[in-house]
C-alpha cells in the first residue's frame, strides 16, 4: 500500500488488456512514490529560505508527475491541484484557486518570493498523497483510457506545451516533453506485444517513432537532471518536437486501432 492508499478495487476485464493496465498503472504508482520525497525536499528547501536550493529542488520535482499526467484524465481534480496553469483556472494567478506547482514555479523563479511559495509546497504534498489513492483506484483506469491519455500527451506536447506554456519561468520545457514521452512509452510497453501480434508494422511504426521522439532531444542533454534551457532552441529544432510528437501520436492510434481501442 502505497502513501496510505486503499486497497485496489478489483481490475475490470471488460476489455482483455487488464494485465496491460495493471502494469501500466504498476509504473505509476512507483512513480507516485518517488514524487513524494521529491515534493517534501522542495518544501524543505523552501522553508530554508535558499533560492537556488528551492530552484533545483523544484526541477528535481518535476519528472514523476510529468509521466503520470499521461492518466491525469482518471483523476482530473488531483491533476488541477498538482500541475494547472493559470489558464486553466478562471481568474488565472489572482484566483485562491490556483495553488499548483506552478504557482510555485512562478514564485520562485520569477518572484524569488519564498515565504509566499511554501504554503503552496506544504499543498503539493498533500496532492501527492491524494495522487497515490488515486492510482489505486482500479476502477477508474482501463485500456481504451489509456490509450486516450497517451494519444491526448503527444498531442499536447506538440500543439500547446511547444509553446513553452507550461515551463515559463523555469524554462525546462525539454524536461517536460522528455518525461510526457517517457511516461507515454511506459504506458505503450505493455501493450506492445499484442500490438506486434496484430500488426507488426504497426508495433514498428511505434517504436520507431518513440526513438525518433526521444532523438530530437539527444542535442539537448540533461546534467545532473537539468535541461539547457528552452529558451535556447532554435526555431528549427522546435520544429522537428512538433513534427516527432504528432508522429508518435499517429504510431499510437494505429496501435489502438489494430487492437480494437479506437
Amino acid at each position: 500500500m502505497v502513501g496510505g492508499a486503499q486497497e485496489a478495487t478489483p481490475a475490470p476485464s471488460d476489455d482483455g488488456f487488464a494485465t496491460e493496465v495493471d502494469a501500466g498503472l504498476a509504473y505509476f504508482r512507483r512513480r507516485a512514490a518517488d514524487q513524494l520525497p521529491l515534493a517534501e525536499a522542495l518544501r524543505d528547501a523552501i522553508a530554508a529560505d535558499d533560492l537556488e536550493r528551492a530552484r533545483a529542488a523544484y526541477v528535481a520535482a518535476r519528472p514523476p508527475y510529468e509521466e503520470i499526467e499521461v492518466l491525469a484524465a482518471s483523476f482530473p481534480e488531483t491533476d488541477e491541484a498538482i500541475d494547472a496553469r493559470p489558464y486553466a483556472i478562471a481568474g488565472g494567478e489572482s484566483s485562491p484557486d490556483y495553488q499548483s506547482v506552478h504557482r510555485i514555479e512562478s514564485l520562485i523563479f520569477r518572484d524569488g518570493n519564498l515565504a509566499a511559495a511554501l504554503p503552496y509546497a506544504e499543498g503539493l504534498i498533500e496532492s501527492v498523497l491524494t495522487l497515490q489513492i488515486d492510482l489505486e483506484r482500479r476502477d477508474a483506469f482501463d485500456a481504451v483510457r489509456s490509450f486516450e491519455g497517451m494519444l491526448a500527451l503527444s498531442e499536447e506536447v506538440a500543439s500547446k506545451k511547444i509553446s513553452s506554456e507550461e515551463e515559463t519561468w523555469s524554462d525546462q520545457s525539454l524536461l517536460i516533453f522528455f518525461h510526457n514521452w517517457r511516461g507515454i512509452q511506459s504506458q505503450y510497453m505493455p501493450f506492445a506485444p499484442a500490438v506486434g501480434r496484430a500488426d507488426a508494422s504497426a508495433a514498428m511504426a511505434v517504436d520507431e517513432a518513440f526513438a525518433a521522439a526521444m532523438g530530437t532531444l539527444e542535442p539537448y542533454p540533461a546534467r545532473n537532471g537539468i535541461f539547457p534551457a528552452y529558451s535556447t532552441v532554435p526555431a528549427p529544432a522546435r520544429g522537428a518536437i512538433v513534427r516527432a510528437s504528432y508522429e508518435l501520436r499517429d504510431a499510437l492510434s494505429r496501435a489502438a486501432e489494430v487492437l480494437g481501442l479506437a
